[in-house]
């Protein structure tokens, strides 16, 4: 009697159990990351209403909303934009202000750097303060298989509630009486959004050592206070890790 000749499972099985496990992971990235909205809605509301009190017109400020996912850029540029600063200044403004991106990158090298580069250039446009903060603490809890899945799902909700966030800014900004003083309400936000993300020894230290970086440089030119906040920060973080795990290691 001959034995049964081997069959391999049908390739649409395994592209389906592919798919069902992106799925959970971009579902994942949105339950990380739906604590973080409310203060990316009060963000994208305050910078909204900034830009109709700066002088924009409706159809200006909603250009701005749609081609740049920055409030910080956003609120860098107003000021320079409303004085009538050339295009080269402001551009480097930007760039010089958004330099804490290029660690961001740093960190999403291994796990988005095998990707083809439109998917690479659309995740990027994507990244934000409060997506990559979500994404580092649900990937470090139990290492996920689908990374990209996960980070997309950390990603996109925040883009959709800053956009809803501004609009809505926009449409308050006419209701508002002039010279409303509404600019503290974005500090409250980032406040919100960073103490949820304080969780452990590590983060503790890294917002201790980023606010006493931010205050030492508050008035360095072109916001590189900014900057060097985030990079001690980090450093700070990856040095309390590093000697949590010497001490696991000599402990075992």
């Amino acid at each position: 009697m001959s034995r049964p000749a081997f069959r391999s499972p049908p390739r649409w099985r395994g592209a389906w159990t592919r798919s069902r496990v992106r799925r959970t992971a971009l579902r994942d990235g949105m339950f990380a990351v739906a604590p973080l909205l409310p203060g990316t809605a009060s963000w994208g509301l305050v910078t909204g209403i900034a830009l109709v009190k700066a002088g924009f017109s409706t159809g200006q400020a909603l250009g701005m909303v749609a081609l740049v996912f920055s409030g910080t850029a956003q609120l860098v540029t107003i000021p320079l934009i409303v004085a009538g600063a050339s295009l080269p200044v402001i551009m480097m403004t930007v760039f010089l202000t958004n330099l804490r991106f290029i660690v961001y990158s740093a960190t999403l090298a291994r796990d988005l750097g095998r990707l083809p580069l439109p998917l690479r250039l659309g995740l990027g446009y994507l990244t934000s303060d409060t997506a990559l903060a979500a994404y580092r603490l649900r990937r470090d809890e139990d290492r996920p298989v689908q990374r990209v899945a996960l980070f997309a799902g950390c990603c996109l909700p925040v883009y959709l509630v800053w956009q809803i966030g501004c609009l809505a800014g926009i449409g308050v900004a006419h209701l508002l009486p002039a010279g409303a003083g509404l600019g503290y309400l974005a500090t409250l936000a980032i406040v919100a959004m960073a103490a949820a993300l304080v969780r452990s020894a590590a983060s503790a230290t890294a917002a201790a050592v980023a606010i006493g970086v931010a205050l030492l440089g508050r008035d360095w030119p072109y916001s590189l206070g900014m900057f060097g906040a985030v990079v001690a920060g980090i450093a700070a973080a990856m040095l309390v890790e590093a000697r949590s795990r010497r001490r696991e290691a000599a402990g075992r």
